[in-house]
């Protein structure tokens, strides 16, 4: 076969330029330290790379929202140690208010105290985070979460909504409870009922605390209304008594019943397994009411701040020389007292719920470091050159190429002038 001169120089070129090209990607893989440096030198690597690069990306991002949401936590939780000896300081105070000793004056002076107590508690309601932003005003990062009315009670302005954040693939978690779920709720489960007294009362009667005896029963009870008519010619009184329950279905239904009354009775049998505290002269038309904790949730009824104004105002008034406000402000501080109880232990709930939540960040933390590491792994394994071999390769290459310019050369040399001087 009869190989002409242009292909011996193309072919000698050909093989130079390969063994060049060769050796230039080996000199790119040690240089960058990378085995890949194109996609097509391993398509399903390149493919897996990615994949996990990806994985990597989003594993960091979510390390960041948990130190994010450590941080939102650990601000919450700073407020609410302080509002629990806060809370707890009023729960004393109002032991003191109800020393039946206390002259006008000295209630005064109390009502300063729980004035000042209601403002206390109200500007950590209020707190901001380093942000800037309200920590209990829900998704209303920028609004005041609690707003003082002309007569010293406040009004929720935020709203239920949880500041979620997504602290791993799988589990999104509230950085912050909002003001409703802290100060307008009663401890989850309680099946505690919350007694008052009508404002229009005129007799002195006090209601109190609430007894059970069959908690089943009690626990479908969502409401009592009582109401006092006077018998002529007797000191007792005929009380008219509805009862709201919670039927299995979710229904609800009522039940109204007379019982009579007697002037030094001291309890008041009300059914279901609940007996209540009631004492005093029961005049005509007066009220009273228990409701069931739990379905007030929300509410301004059980909003702490709201329960310390009406101890300021209940405090201020004539008692000495009026048994009717002696009643209703004993009322007031038994109301009082009952919704305090409910809202100190509910923020002890919250605060374990922060610091639960606190815990399970730090263990999606460790998660998170310990797949970080494995995709730092797997990404090295995949991605990372292996110098020995690429060493080998270079020292290889670098032979292949001068094997072929040597082998050019010898072949470009081959003449008929040359084959004949060396016959």
């Amino acid at each position: 076969m009869r190989i002409s001169t242009a292909a011996y120089f193309q072919t000698g070129l050909n093989s130079i330029n390969r063994q060049q090209s060769e050796l230039m990607h080996v000199f790119q893989q040690v240089s960058s330290g990378r085995r890949m440096i194109t996609p097509a030198d391993d398509p399903l690597a390149a493919a897996q790379s990615l994949t996990l690069a990806q994985a990597q990306s989003m594993n960091t991002r979510f390390a960041e929202n948990r130190q994010v949401a450590l941080r939102n936590l650990g601000e919450e939780e700073n407020v609410l140690m302080s509002l629990i000896p806060q809370v707890n300081g009023a729960k004393t105070r109002l032991v003191e208010a109800a020393n039946g000793t206390l002259s006008d004056n000295d209630r005064e002076a109390l009502a300063v105290v729980f004035s000042e107590m209601r403002d206390s508690i109200a500007n950590l309601a209020n707190a901001q985070d380093a942000n800037g932003q309200y920590i209990f005003s829900g998704s209303k990062g920028t609004t005041q979460p609690f707003l003082k009315n002309d007569d010293g009670s406040y009004t929720y302005q935020g709203d239920s909504n949880a500041r979620n954040i997504q602290v791993d693939q799988t589990r999104q978690l509230s950085g912050s409870d909002h003001g409703a779920d802290v100060f307008l709720r009663a401890t989850p489960g309680s099946l505690t009922l919350l007694t008052s007294a009508g404002a229009g009362n005129a007799g002195t009667g006090v209601i109190g605390g609430v007894s059970m005896s069959d908690t089943n029963a009690a626990s479908r009870v969502q409401n009592i209304e009582i109401k006092a008519t006077a018998i002529t010619g007797s000191t007792d009184v005929s009380l008219e008594i509805s009862t709201t329950t919670l039927n299995a279905d979710g229904t609800t239904s009522t039940n109204t019943e007379t019982k009579l009354h007697a002037a030094d009775a001291d309890t008041l049998d009300l059914g279901n397994g609940l007996a209540v505290s009631l004492k005093g002269s029961l005049q005509d038309g007066d009220t009273f009411e228990l409701n069931s904790a739990s379905s007030l949730n929300g509410s301004d009824e059980l909003n702490i701040l709201n329960t310390l104004n009406d101890v300021v105002n209940a405090l201020r008034m004539n008692v000495d020389a009026n048994p009717t406000n002696k009643a209703n402000m004993d009322n007031v501080l038994n109301r009082a007292m009952q919704h305090l109880d409910l809202g100190y232990d509910n923020i002890l709930t919250i605060r374990a719920s922060v610091g639960t939540r606190m815990n399970e960040v730090e263990a999606l933390s460790h998660v998170g470091g310990m797949q970080a590491l494995h995709l730092s792994s797997e990404i090295s394994r995949i991605e990372d050159l292996n110098y020995y071999s690429a060493s080998t390769q270079l020292e290889m290459r670098t032979s292949a190429l001068e094997a072929a310019a040597i082998a050019f050369k010898k072949i470009q040399s081959t003449n008929l002038f040359a084959i004949n001087a060396r016959g």
